[in-house]
Protein backbone atom coordinates (compact mmCIF):
# COMPACT_ATOMS: atom_id res chain seq x y z
CA UNK A 1 0.00 0.00 0.00
CA UNK A 2 1.04 3.47 -0.75
CA UNK A 3 0.65 6.41 1.96
CA UNK A 4 -2.10 8.90 0.60
CA UNK A 5 -2.44 11.55 3.66
CA UNK A 6 -1.03 11.66 7.03
CA UNK A 7 -3.48 11.83 9.67
CA UNK A 8 -1.26 11.86 12.24
CA UNK A 9 1.67 9.69 13.90
CA UNK A 10 -0.49 6.95 14.01
CA UNK A 11 -3.43 7.27 11.71
CA UNK A 12 -3.42 7.47 7.59
CA UNK A 13 -5.20 7.23 4.44
CA UNK A 14 -3.41 4.00 2.02
CA UNK A 15 -4.17 2.88 -0.96
CA UNK A 16 -3.45 -0.53 -2.15
CA UNK A 17 -2.63 -1.56 -5.97
CA UNK A 18 -6.02 -1.86 -7.22
CA UNK A 19 -6.98 1.57 -6.17
CA UNK A 20 -8.74 1.15 -2.77
CA UNK A 21 -8.29 3.41 -0.25
CA UNK A 22 -8.45 2.41 3.75
CA UNK A 23 -7.66 4.42 6.94
CA UNK A 24 -4.49 2.37 8.66
CA UNK A 25 -3.71 2.54 11.75
CA UNK A 26 -0.71 1.41 13.56
CA UNK A 27 2.13 3.00 16.27
CA UNK A 28 4.41 5.50 14.14
CA UNK A 29 2.72 4.71 10.41
CA UNK A 30 3.04 7.95 9.88
CA UNK A 31 5.60 9.55 11.76
CA UNK A 32 8.43 10.85 9.73
CA UNK A 33 6.61 9.92 6.80
CA UNK A 34 5.56 11.29 3.46
CA UNK A 35 2.60 10.96 0.58
CA UNK A 36 3.58 8.42 -1.76
CA UNK A 37 6.00 6.37 0.30
CA UNK A 38 5.06 2.86 0.50
CA UNK A 39 3.11 1.84 3.74
CA UNK A 40 5.41 -0.04 6.44
CA UNK A 41 3.23 -2.97 6.73
CA UNK A 42 4.67 -4.75 9.65
CA UNK A 43 3.39 -1.72 11.71
CA UNK A 44 -0.51 -2.09 10.46
CA UNK A 45 -2.95 -2.72 13.82
CA UNK A 46 -6.18 -2.14 12.02
CA UNK A 47 -7.72 -1.43 8.66
CA UNK A 48 -10.82 0.49 7.90
CA UNK A 49 -13.24 1.14 5.08
CA UNK A 50 -14.96 4.35 5.52
CA UNK A 51 -17.77 5.44 3.27
CA UNK A 52 -16.79 9.23 3.35
CA UNK A 53 -13.93 10.70 1.62
CA UNK A 54 -13.73 13.57 4.02
CA UNK A 55 -13.21 11.99 7.42
CA UNK A 56 -14.45 13.67 10.57
CA UNK A 57 -11.33 15.36 13.03
CA UNK A 58 -12.96 14.04 15.54
CA UNK A 59 -12.74 10.37 14.09
CA UNK A 60 -9.10 10.76 13.20
CA UNK A 61 -8.40 12.27 16.42
CA UNK A 62 -10.19 9.03 18.20
CA UNK A 63 -8.32 6.15 15.68
CA UNK A 64 -5.28 7.65 16.91
CA UNK A 65 -5.71 8.02 20.51
CA UNK A 66 -7.94 4.81 20.97
CA UNK A 67 -6.09 1.07 21.90
CA UNK A 68 -6.79 -1.14 19.08
CA UNK A 69 -8.66 -3.51 21.28
CA UNK A 70 -11.45 -0.34 21.49
CA UNK A 71 -11.25 -0.11 17.84
CA UNK A 72 -11.54 -3.62 16.62
CA UNK A 73 -14.35 -4.01 19.03
CA UNK A 74 -15.89 -1.19 17.72
CA UNK A 75 -15.47 -2.24 13.94
CA UNK A 76 -16.61 -6.06 14.71
CA UNK A 77 -19.85 -4.54 15.78
CA UNK A 78 -21.09 -1.59 13.26
CA UNK A 79 -19.61 -5.04 10.76
CA UNK A 80 -22.42 -7.03 12.44
CA UNK A 81 -24.91 -3.91 11.87
CA UNK A 82 -23.99 -3.68 8.02
CA UNK A 83 -24.28 -7.10 7.49
CA UNK A 84 -27.94 -7.13 9.33
CA UNK A 85 -29.52 -3.70 7.98
CA UNK A 86 -26.84 -2.75 4.81
CA UNK A 87 -24.65 0.03 4.90
CA UNK A 88 -27.20 2.67 5.83
CA UNK A 89 -24.81 4.25 8.62
CA UNK A 90 -22.92 7.31 8.47
CA UNK A 91 -19.02 7.24 9.82
CA UNK A 92 -20.14 8.83 12.68
CA UNK A 93 -21.21 5.76 14.04
CA UNK A 94 -17.51 5.20 14.67
CA UNK A 95 -17.26 7.88 16.67
CA UNK A 96 -20.21 7.89 19.11
CA UNK A 97 -19.82 3.97 19.56
CA UNK A 98 -16.40 3.73 20.27
CA UNK A 99 -16.68 6.92 22.83
CA UNK A 100 -19.71 4.81 24.48
CA UNK A 101 -17.86 1.37 24.37
CA UNK A 102 -14.90 2.83 26.49
CA UNK A 103 -17.45 4.82 29.35
CA UNK A 104 -19.76 1.48 29.59
CA UNK A 105 -16.60 -0.85 30.12
CA UNK A 106 -15.15 1.87 32.85
CA UNK A 107 -18.51 2.05 34.25
CA UNK A 108 -19.22 -1.80 34.27
CA UNK A 109 -15.77 -1.94 35.81
CA UNK A 110 -16.89 0.16 38.67
CA UNK A 111 -20.08 -2.04 39.23
CA UNK A 112 -22.26 1.39 37.66
CA UNK A 113 -24.35 0.61 35.65
CA UNK A 114 -27.41 2.73 33.58
CA UNK A 115 -30.85 2.43 33.24
CA UNK A 116 -32.51 3.58 29.69
CA UNK A 117 -36.07 4.87 30.64
CA UNK A 118 -36.84 3.58 26.57
CA UNK A 119 -36.08 0.43 27.45
CA UNK A 120 -38.83 -0.54 26.42
CA UNK A 121 -39.82 2.24 23.53
CA UNK A 122 -36.52 0.70 22.20
CA UNK A 123 -37.01 -3.08 21.88
CA UNK A 124 -40.51 -2.17 20.36
CA UNK A 125 -39.60 0.42 17.49
CA UNK A 126 -36.18 -0.25 16.84
CA UNK A 127 -35.93 -3.90 17.26
CA UNK A 128 -33.29 -4.48 14.70
CA UNK A 129 -30.84 -1.85 16.08
CA UNK A 130 -31.43 -3.81 19.38
CA UNK A 131 -30.70 -7.19 17.87
CA UNK A 132 -27.16 -5.33 17.39
CA UNK A 133 -26.83 -3.96 20.77
CA UNK A 134 -27.46 -7.12 22.26
CA UNK A 135 -24.95 -8.74 19.75
CA UNK A 136 -22.43 -6.40 20.55
CA UNK A 137 -23.25 -7.55 24.39
CA UNK A 138 -21.91 -10.69 23.36
CA UNK A 139 -18.69 -9.50 21.87
CA UNK A 140 -18.09 -7.04 24.81
CA UNK A 141 -18.41 -10.29 27.56
CA UNK A 142 -16.10 -12.31 24.54
CA UNK A 143 -13.24 -9.79 24.28
CA UNK A 144 -13.57 -7.99 27.81
CA UNK A 145 -14.81 -10.75 29.89
CA UNK A 146 -17.81 -8.26 31.10
CA UNK A 147 -21.55 -9.18 31.05
CA UNK A 148 -23.77 -5.84 30.09
CA UNK A 149 -27.30 -5.89 30.85
CA UNK A 150 -30.28 -4.87 28.26
CA UNK A 151 -30.07 -1.61 29.34
CA UNK A 152 -26.70 -1.28 27.81
CA UNK A 153 -27.90 -2.71 24.57
CA UNK A 154 -30.62 -0.55 24.54
CA UNK A 155 -28.23 2.44 24.75
CA UNK A 156 -25.95 0.70 21.57
CA UNK A 157 -29.00 0.32 19.73
CA UNK A 158 -29.85 4.30 19.96
CA UNK A 159 -26.39 5.51 18.90
CA UNK A 160 -27.26 3.10 15.31
CA UNK A 161 -30.86 4.55 15.60
CA UNK A 162 -29.03 8.34 15.32
CA UNK A 163 -26.49 7.24 12.76
CA UNK A 164 -28.93 5.70 10.53
CA UNK A 165 -30.76 9.09 10.87
CA UNK A 166 -28.14 11.76 9.63
CA UNK A 167 -26.57 11.45 12.94
CA UNK A 168 -29.44 14.23 14.21
CA UNK A 169 -28.33 14.28 17.73
CA UNK A 170 -28.71 12.07 20.39
CA UNK A 171 -31.58 14.13 21.82
CA UNK A 172 -33.09 14.52 18.56
CA UNK A 173 -33.79 10.42 18.53
CA UNK A 174 -34.77 10.27 21.98
CA UNK A 175 -37.49 13.26 21.24
CA UNK A 176 -38.34 11.09 18.02
CA UNK A 177 -38.91 7.69 20.05
CA UNK A 178 -40.95 9.58 22.71
CA UNK A 179 -43.28 10.82 19.85
CA UNK A 180 -43.33 7.51 18.81
CA UNK A 181 -44.50 5.64 21.56
CA UNK A 182 -47.56 8.46 22.34
CA UNK A 183 -48.58 8.37 18.76
CA UNK A 184 -48.55 4.50 19.58
CA UNK A 185 -50.60 4.71 22.90
CA UNK A 186 -53.25 6.72 21.06
CA UNK A 187 -54.03 4.48 18.37
CA UNK A 188 -53.91 1.32 21.15
CA UNK A 189 -56.00 3.16 23.66
CA UNK A 190 -58.21 4.38 20.94
CA UNK A 191 -59.12 1.16 19.63
CA UNK A 192 -58.47 -1.24 22.77
CA UNK A 193 -56.08 -3.41 21.22
CA UNK A 194 -52.84 -5.08 21.69
CA UNK A 195 -51.03 -4.66 18.12
CA UNK A 196 -49.55 -7.66 16.47
CA UNK A 197 -46.11 -7.09 16.81
CA UNK A 198 -45.05 -9.67 14.09
CA UNK A 199 -47.75 -8.87 11.30
CA UNK A 200 -46.53 -7.65 8.02
CA UNK A 201 -48.85 -4.58 8.64
CA UNK A 202 -47.11 -3.59 12.00
CA UNK A 203 -43.54 -3.41 10.70
CA UNK A 204 -45.10 -0.95 7.60
CA UNK A 205 -46.31 0.89 10.36
CA UNK A 206 -43.62 1.27 12.64
CA UNK A 207 -41.26 2.61 9.82
CA UNK A 208 -43.90 4.86 8.73
CA UNK A 209 -44.06 6.24 12.35
CA UNK A 210 -40.28 6.72 12.46
CA UNK A 211 -39.39 8.59 9.04
CA UNK A 212 -43.03 10.49 9.81
CA UNK A 213 -42.27 11.95 13.45
CA UNK A 214 -38.00 12.56 12.22
CA UNK A 215 -39.68 15.27 9.74
CA UNK A 216 -42.32 16.97 12.26
CA UNK A 217 -39.14 16.61 14.87
CA UNK A 218 -37.01 18.05 12.19
CA UNK A 219 -39.70 20.60 11.06
CA UNK A 220 -39.00 19.41 7.52
CA UNK A 221 -42.82 18.31 6.56
CA UNK A 222 -43.51 17.96 3.03
CA UNK A 223 -46.67 20.88 2.60
CA UNK A 224 -47.32 19.73 -1.49
CA UNK A 225 -49.59 22.23 -3.16
CA UNK A 226 -50.98 18.91 -5.05
CA UNK A 227 -52.83 17.44 -2.25
CA UNK A 228 -55.29 14.68 -3.07
CA UNK A 229 -58.56 15.78 -1.64
CA UNK A 230 -60.70 13.64 -3.39
CA UNK A 231 -58.20 10.73 -1.75
CA UNK A 232 -58.62 12.08 1.17
CA UNK A 233 -62.40 12.77 1.72
CA UNK A 234 -62.62 9.06 0.24
CA UNK A 235 -60.27 7.54 3.08
CA UNK A 236 -62.22 9.77 5.22
CA UNK A 237 -65.72 8.30 4.54
CA UNK A 238 -64.02 4.97 4.17
CA UNK A 239 -61.83 4.60 7.19
CA UNK A 240 -63.86 7.14 9.38
CA UNK A 241 -62.68 5.05 12.97
CA UNK A 242 -58.92 5.25 11.61
CA UNK A 243 -59.37 8.78 10.12
CA UNK A 244 -61.17 9.67 13.86
CA UNK A 245 -57.81 8.11 15.51
CA UNK A 246 -55.30 9.98 13.23
CA UNK A 247 -57.46 13.72 13.83
CA UNK A 248 -56.23 12.50 17.84
CA UNK A 249 -52.89 12.24 16.57
CA UNK A 250 -52.87 15.34 14.73
CA UNK A 251 -54.27 17.37 17.71
CA UNK A 252 -51.60 16.31 19.93
CA UNK A 253 -48.41 16.90 17.24
CA UNK A 254 -50.47 20.47 17.12
CA UNK A 255 -50.11 21.25 20.80
CA UNK A 256 -46.03 19.59 21.01
CA UNK A 257 -45.08 21.70 17.74
CA UNK A 258 -47.68 23.51 16.99
CA UNK A 259 -47.90 22.54 13.08
CA UNK A 260 -50.14 20.14 11.91
CA UNK A 261 -50.33 16.90 9.99
CA UNK A 262 -50.76 17.58 6.05
CA UNK A 263 -53.53 16.68 3.91
CA UNK A 264 -51.32 13.93 2.55
CA UNK A 265 -49.85 12.70 5.88
CA UNK A 266 -53.57 12.42 7.32
CA UNK A 267 -54.05 10.10 4.42
CA UNK A 268 -51.29 8.13 4.89
CA UNK A 269 -51.63 7.66 8.44
CA UNK A 270 -55.45 6.95 8.18
CA UNK A 271 -54.50 3.81 5.86
CA UNK A 272 -51.71 2.46 7.98
CA UNK A 273 -53.74 3.05 11.45
CA UNK A 274 -56.53 0.63 9.79
CA UNK A 275 -53.89 -1.92 8.44
CA UNK A 276 -52.21 -2.26 11.06
CA UNK A 277 -55.88 -2.15 13.59
CA UNK A 278 -57.24 -4.41 10.66
CA UNK A 279 -57.83 -8.20 12.80
CA UNK A 280 -57.94 -9.47 8.85
CA UNK A 281 -54.80 -8.41 7.02
CA UNK A 282 -55.52 -10.49 4.24
CA UNK A 283 -58.99 -8.89 3.46
CA UNK A 284 -57.27 -5.78 4.12
CA UNK A 285 -54.99 -5.73 1.38
CA UNK A 286 -57.95 -6.66 -1.55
Amino acid sequence: MIIRQIFNNNVIRAENQVGHEFVVIGNGLGFKKKNGQPVDEDKIEKTFVLKSDKIPQKLIDLMGETSVEYLTLADKIVGYAKREMGDIFSDNIYISLIDHIQFAISRYRKSVGLKNSLLWQIKKFYKREFMIGMNALELIDSQFGIQMDEHEASFIAMHFVNARQDGQGMQQTVEITEVIDDIFNIVTNQYGITLDENSFNYSRFITHLQYFVQRMVSNEQEQTASSDNFLYDQVKDKYGKAFQCTQLINHYLEDKFESAMSIDEKVYLTIHIHRVTSRNEMQDTK
